[in-house]
């Protein structure tokens, strides 16, 4: 009977320890990851990575609880016990530590070859919610983008919204996207030229000579969209990509007219700049023309809406591509979409990953604790053997 109520103490206790050790940190981790599930729950099954990771090396832990508390079982010695609960606190430092040293080294290559070095894997463990977020939105964007156009059909727009990039329809569209612009656009341009795009160093220059510097027609083909007088017949068929395309967004350059002549022809600028350059001025007539010219695929063959702007002595020309109505992002947004999956993967490591590193010391106070209790129970047995 003593013996009955010993073991029952023995396993109830170690029952206590063990859950003090891998189920606590998967606790931790699991709801450190529920605003990564809650906002990437499409990216299914990408989004359970992390926990991937940590059920595997739980597996492995209680592997070694198992082979050490069976040897502990048949020890012949009290050496024996101390060895296997040297054993089990160094697998389980191993797992919550040593395994973390080789994603770190081996998983930022891989993530910055598959997004073209736009993001890195220490800017997404910076800050790994906020990363989720962000991402969750460039896929809500794309979608709400394409159902407005019509490259996806306003008729299943529920269904694209809740189904994400769980929808075929919206994964070969993305698909699609990225490599209409990676193709017909990033790979046309010189490589060290259109590098210079970025941030400030695009100067007009610069842009001019991007602009219309020749490159190969197009020939990677732009599912569905019938924007741009295209038609119906023409929806499949390639479009070019300009350096605007590529950066997004609108170019701004601003001019202090005040400064252009002498104070006496204060009244003669007043008059004649927006003549020139205000609502129905005559530069609008100019500017239509030299879009249509630019849009043209003996030119540029990519669409470029300017505008120009006069107000309070200041000049502004507004450059802007046409990627919203095309339903795409700049290129680096759409490099990081078409890789979502796989950046969902990476931010989902990193809750299981801090939770290791933060609670891995539980582990080992639980490896101790269940090898002195191990030492009690089986100890007891030895000596008995021995005498």
């Amino acid at each position: 009977m003593n013996n009955k109520i010993e073991n029952t103490k023995f396993m109830l206790l170690k029952a206590v320890i063990i859950l003090c050790g891998f189920p606590a940190i998967a606790g931790y981790a699991v709801y450190k990851s529920l605003p990564i599930f809650e906002y990437n729950y499409s990216y299914f099954p990408y989004v359970l990575a992390g926990l991937g990771v940590l059920a595997a090396l739980a597996a492995l832990y209680y592997i070694a609880v198992i082979i050490t508390g069976s040897l502990s079982k048949r020890a012949k010695g009290k050496n024996t016990i101390t060895v296997c609960t040297v054993a089990l606190v160094a697998v389980g430092m191993l797992l919550t530590t040593g395994t973390w040293f080789a994603i770190d080294k081996y998983v930022p290559p891989i993530l910055s070859g598959a997004t073209q070095s736009t993001i890195t894997y220490e800017q997404l463990k910076d800050d790994y919610t906020d990363k989720a977020r962000v991402h969750a939105e460039l896929l809500t964007g794309f979608i709400e983008m394409n159902i407005k156009n019509g490259r996806l059909s306003p008729e299943k727009a529920d269904i694209y919204r809740r189904e994400g990039y769980g929808n075929d329809e919206v994964k070969e569209l993305i698909s699609n996207s990225y490599n209409s612009m990676q193709y017909d656009g990033y790979e046309s341009f010189n490589g060290m030229l259109v590098d210079m795009a970025n941030g400030g160093r695009l100067t007009i220059p610069v842009l001019l000579h991007l602009l219309f510097d020749e490159r190969n027609a197009p020939s990677y083909g732009f599912s569905g969209y019938e924007g741009e007088g295209r038609g119906e017949e023409n929806k499949d068929a390639p479009i070019s990509w300009s350096v605007l395309d590529l950066q997004g967004g609108v170019m701004t350059f601003s001019l202090d007219a005040g400064g252009l002549l002498p104070t006496d022809y204060t009244e003669l600028l007043e008059w004649l700049m927006p003549a020139l350059f205000g609502e129905g001025g005559m530069m609008e007539e100019l500017l239509t023309a030299v879009e249509s010219a630019i849009a043209s695929d003996e030119l540029v063959g990519a669409p470029i809406y300017v505008s120009i702007d006069y107000a309070a002595n200041t000049l502004s020309i507004s450059i802007e591509s046409p990627n919203s109505g095309r339903g795409v992002y700049d290129y680096m947004s759409m490099a990081w979409l078409a890789n979502n999956q796989l950046l969902v993967a990476v931010i989902s490591i990193f809750p299981v990953r801090n939770a290791c590193l933060m609670l891995g010391g539980l582990l080992a106070l639980s490896g101790i604790a269940l090898g002195i209790i191990r030492q009690k129970k089986y100890g007891a047995n030895v000596q008995k053997g021995g005498k």
